[in-house]
């Protein structure tokens, strides 16, 4: 009797040793999205995501529409490829062809269920607070212009939602958190607009315009206090500020530098830890903000090819950069007060004029 038991322990104990030495490092427990800008057919990339942080491509999806090839970074922003924060919608733009594509996120695909004129040419940018959209449009008579999403997946133009910017260098669209004012980055004019949304998702009729703390702001992010953080490109630092209720910013931080070339994009986490993608010196820079007060913790906290668009998961626990130079998607795991653990890098099949990256 005691034998029996005794082996009937041992299997069961064999049996949890061998359950906990091969976990299922592969299950599926997210996704990670990058956008080609072909000019022969745009598309999205999708890459499964495991628990450890690692990628696997899974497959493409055309957006049906045309990206606009060129050069590194041809579109100049970011933004142009973007989930709703419900992470059922991902909205790309088609530059080539001025039009925006909308997927639905399913478990295991993305479903192409609309695509519409942008309301401008060369859409660069694009944000999305419940069901109202807004496209940054780049070029001819730049504008914005806003667009109601159904729950089928279907945009329709929101009548007078357009408005026109006027001469400049655009770089981003993004509702605050609380989806009651929408930022546009001027980097030509360092600039920095601020709309007042209405109920109905329309805007006020013209922005509140204040001057940038540096040089070129480029990509912006919220942190978890709603506070403005932008990444100035010619000063390669950060600021930050408070927007007021008149729409005028306030600022809290300004131009916190990081030592690195060309500071263009920007994300963060929930934990208040902030990373720019510096290309120009193939870096990654790492700031923590404590309440919109901004601190540089390591100027090259991550290293890649030339990383540009930056997406952080969710739960904030891992950071990927699109680096289209290198063809490849660069994987970081997020440590302790910010610190980068490089993961390596997964094929993609991009070419440098690929851009937008969004995680989930």
């Amino acid at each position: 009797m005691f034998l029996s038991l005794l082996a009937a322990a041992m299997m069961i104990t064999l049996s949890v040793n061998v359950f906990a030495e091969n976990p299922q490092d592969n299950e599926k427990v997210g996704a990670v999205y990058a956008m080609t800008n072909s000019p022969s057919g745009n598309a999205v990339v999708i890459f499964d995501r495991n628990d450890e942080g690692m990628l696997t491509m899974s497959g493409s999806i055309s957006t049906g529409g045309m990206g606009s090839g060129s050069m590194l970074d041809p579109l100049g922003s970011q933004g142009s490829l973007v989930l709703s924060k419900d992470q059922i919608w991902l909205l790309a733009v088609n530059a080539g062809s001025n039009e925006i594509s909308v997927f639905r996120v399913m478990p295991d695909e993305l479903k192409l269920t609309d695509k519409v004129n942008s309301g401008g040419m060369f859409p660069i940018s694009v944000t999305i607070f419940h069901n109202i959209a807004y496209v940054l449009n780049a070029n001819g008579s730049p504008n914005i212009a806003g667009f109601s999403l159904s729950n089928k997946g279907k945009l329709t133009l929101l009548s007078n939602s357009t408005r026109l910017l006027g001469a400049g260098g655009f770089a981003q669209v993004g509702f605050t958190p609380d989806g009651e004012k929408l930022v546009i980055t001027d980097k030509a004019n360092n600039k920095i607009l601020v709309y007042s949304v209405m109920d109905n998702g329309l805007l006020s009729m013209n922005p509140m315009s204040s001057s940038s703390n540096g040089m070129t702001p480029f990509g912006f992010f919220f942190d978890q206090w709603e506070h403005l953080l932008v990444v100035e490109a010619t000063t390669n630092a950060v600021s930050s500020y408070k927007i007021m209720p008149n729409d005028m910013l306030d600022v809290i931080s300004g131009s916190v530098t990081n030592g690195q070339k060309a500071a263009c994009w920007i994300t963060g986490n929930e934990s208040g830890e902030i990373f720019t993608a510096n290309p120009g010196t193939s870096s990654i820079s790492a700031y923590k903000s404590y309440k919109g007060s901004l601190v540089l913790l390591n100027p090259v906290a991550g290293l890649g090819n030339t990383p540009l668009d930056l997406s952080i998961t969710r739960d904030g626990t891992f950071l990927y950069a699109l680096d289209p130079k290198n063809g490849t998607i660069d994987m970081f795991k997020i440590d302790r007060h910010a610190t980068l653990i490089n993961l390596g890098t997964v094929a993609g099949g991009f070419s440098i004029f690929a851009q937008g990256i969004a995680a989930q």
